[in-house]
């Protein structure tokens, strides 16, 4: 049992560790002005297919009726409420003045899913399913990946004025959460603490991507890559983000 712990906890650390793999990309400081405009569509999908990940999560969570359920309070009332903090601050009226604090926000927004992530994957490791949350953890640890291009995202274009030291510590701030929660999930499970975390997450997560949609809308009317390059990117990346989502939650469905 002890050595099924370790393994736990091992793999967790691995699985928040992991988003450090896309440092080097995502640290690119001589991208051109349409490579930007990907970079920040790719962050966008990936933001959509964490929010359409969430509501997976949220929607097994419900039982029976959704509409019915307490849970369902709970998930709306954390949303409105976090969702209202996050764009009621001045400097979030214009997204560049202030591209580290959004970049903080999707930070915490991705650590709010891993934390639950991880909740979900100690609980795995107590009740001794090896096999689901072995494959679990590659699942989780591919996802978390990617996961440091919507972090660094607001800072695309602005890289030569932030430290590194900045930028690796928003991405412990995602990556961690895992860690955390895979040693609470190892001694404590709860629908309802995970419904609260996943309506923090999906609020963070969602003020970033509109965020990010108005950062790259702005780029394309100022930069030779044009409006239409932007929005070709933009919406692709939302579709993109749409279609892996709907096709990895249909194949665990059947």
């Amino acid at each position: 049992m002890i050595a099924n712990y370790y393994l736990t906890v091992g793999l967790s650390i691995a699985m928040g560790l992991s988003i450090f793999l896309s440092f080097p990309l995502v640290m690119d400081r001589k991208a051109s002005a349409r490579r930007l405009l990907l970079y920040n569509a790719i962050a966008i999908g990936i933001l959509v297919f964490l929010l359409m990940d969430i509501y997976g999560d949220v929607a097994a969570v419900f039982a029976g009726d959704a509409i019915t359920d307490p849970l369902l309070l709970v998930f709306l009332a954390g949303f409105v409420i976090s969702f209202a903090f996050f764009i009621l601050p001045k400097g979030s009226r214009d997204p560049s003045e202030n591209p580290k604090r959004t970049s903080v926000l999707a930070a915490i927004g991705i650590g709010f899913q891993n934390l639950t992530e991880g909740l979900v994957f100690g609980s795995a490791g107590a009740a001794g399913l090896l096999p689901v949350y072995v494959l679990a953890a590659i699942g989780f640890s591919v996802q978390n990946i990617t996961e440091g291009f919507p972090i660094a995202a607001p800072l695309f274009g602005q890289l030569e004025k932030t430290s590194r030291k900045f930028i690796g510590g928003v991405f412990l701030l995602g990556g961690l959460p895992t860690v955390i929660g895979t040693a609470i999930g190892l001694v404590f499970f709860s629908s309802l603490f995970i419904t609260f975390f996943d309506s923090l997450a999906c609020a963070a997560i969602l003020y970033v991507v509109l965020v990010l949609f108005h950062v790259n809308v702005n780029r394309g009317t100022k930069d030779p890559a044009g409006i239409k390059t932007a929005m070709t990117y933009t919406y692709g990346g939302i579709l993109i983000g749409f279609v892996i989502a709907y096709v990895l939650n249909y194949s665990v469905a059947v």
